[in-house]
């Protein structure tokens, strides 16, 4: 019984470190109730590239709230970040920010949602439930 429970441990452990190893992109940051009258249009969300090395988001989606699909050849450099806007070019005239994608389909609950990040291969890379409540902070919510 003691292997057996020492086989197991093991085995999760395992499990554990490779699932962390797919997060090479993730959620960095999400505004999802901007100040701002025209709110839906400045909606986004962030993404990190965690890796040393540039990953190729061909294929890759964004789900839940909002929708997204990675145009071919949409790649994310080393340590770098992407922005994915619900209008680009309002985005851009607002902050200056050049390296953003979009639009998203759909809306960011000002209530909070859940968002998933899947690869070409339709795998979970990265998941995240954001809300008003908690840990959160409170410039995303309208402030």
């Amino acid at each position: 019984m003691k292997f057996c429970s020492i086989f197991l441990a093991a085995a999760f452990l395992l499990l554990a470190g490779y699932v962390r190893a797919d997060s090479t992109v993730v959620f960095n940051e999400i505004m999802y109730h901007p100040r701002a009258t025209n709110e839906a249009q400045l909606e986004w969300i962030e993404l990190h590239n965690q890796m040393a090395v540039d990953m190729d988001l061909s294929g890759w989606s964004l789900a839940g709230g909002v929708r997204f699909t990675f145009a071919e050849g949409t790649v994310l450099g080393g340590g770098k970040y992407l922005v994915v806007a619900s209008a680009p070019a309002t985005f851009i005239a607002a902050t200056g920010v050049t390296n953003v994608l979009g639009p998203l389909t759909g809306r960011l609950s000002n209530s909070g949602d859940m968002l998933e990040l899947r690869n070409n291969s339709q795998r979970l890379m990265d998941a995240v439930s954001y809300g008003v409540e908690g840990d959160w902070p409170v410039g995303p919510d309208g402030a």
